[in-house]
């Protein structure tokens, strides 16, 4: 599984690249998916294994993550309330909402 985290900025976005990769968290920097947004942008992928880590050092450093989503191995993106309330998903699938 992956997570995918939308900033509000590109220059949030650099900063958050920036202090993730001065810490050793492997990212990607990545297009923001068409499912998530029609919007042009820039977002942060990394595995759903540092996505512990990489909120703790966002947070430390008072980087703000407009949106986070998980997206699964048939490419699904779930949104992620609240950073990291497991409990309230949307799921999304071809832009569109979908019920669980």
């Amino acid at each position: 599984m992956k997570c995918v985290f939308i900033f509000e900025s590109i220059h949030r976005v650099m900063k958050a690249e920036k202090l993730l990769k001065g810490k050793g968290v492997k990212i990607d920097l990545i297009p923001v998916p068409r499912e998530i947004s029609s919007d042009c942008g820039v977002a942060i992928e990394l595995s759903g294994d540092s996505e512990a880590e990489a909120l703790f050092i966002l947070t430390e450093n008072r980087v703000s993550i407009a949106e986070c989503y998980t997206r699964d191995l048939k490419g699904t993106f779930e949104k992620k309330e609240g950073n990291s309330d497991l409990s309230k998903k949307d799921r999304v699938e071809n832009g569109k909402s979908v019920p669980d």
